[in-house]
């Protein structure tokens, strides 16, 4: 704010911010860090990711204008959150960077476990419990993402793996092929589908 003349921050423009985060937080999913790399994305596009990162705020806003977009950035949060992970951290800070570091301790704690939950599900996944081949696929990958965003990175040639390792048996000449060549996953997926 430059003068006399007050501007509007931009961020009091955002009328749903679930248009621009369609991610539901919520403490059942491992789909926390997209969540927060949209979330960071959105915070950076309004020159606010110093809310949640501790840096030094742009000068020119004022103390009133900052504890206001501290509010909305809480409110963007809640607003993205699964009600009952809301319930669970509603009074657990009383700035926008308390919320997002007991998120992040909420859920970056017992990553063994959710990795190891999350593992036996990628290895059992089998074609036939899926609805189609974009459906296996999707799912797959889905489940290598979270086991990557828990730390536990999975590169393509396991995921080729076990993308063969989960078919049926009508499927034998493809999967053969697939682990001859070993491709990427996505031309694996996409050898599958011309199947």
């Amino acid at each position: 704010m430059t003068g006399d003349k007050k501007t509007l921050h931009p961020a009091f423009a955002v009328t749903n911010i679930k248009t621009l985060i369609p991610i539901l937080l919520d403490i059942k999913q491992d789909e926390y860090s997209s969540w927060v790399f949209l979330f960071e994305l959105h915070l950076q596009d309004h020159d606010l990711l110093f809310l949640i990162n501790g840096s030094t705020p742009p000068t020119g806003i004022d103390a009133n204008t900052l504890k206001q977009l501290d509010a909305l950035c809480r409110q963007w949060m809640f607003s993205t959150m699964a009600k009952d992970l809301m319930l669970t951290v509603l009074k657990s800070g009383k700035t926008a960077k308390e919320l997002w570091d007991h998120l992040q301790k909420l859920f970056q704690d017992n990553k063994g476990n959710r990795a190891a939950t999350l593992e036996s599900k990628f290895v059992n996944l089998k074609f036939v419990d899926c609805a189609s081949v974009d459906d296996y696929c999707d799912k797959l990958k889905s489940l290598a993402d979270r086991l990557t965003d828990l730390d536990f990175p999975m590169n393509d040639k396991r995921l080729v793996i076990q993308l063969v390792n989960g078919l049926q048996e009508e499927y034998n000449t493809v999967a053969s092929f697939i682990q001859q060549s070993m491709p990427t996953y996505d031309a694996a997926r996409s050898q599958l589908r011309t199947e």
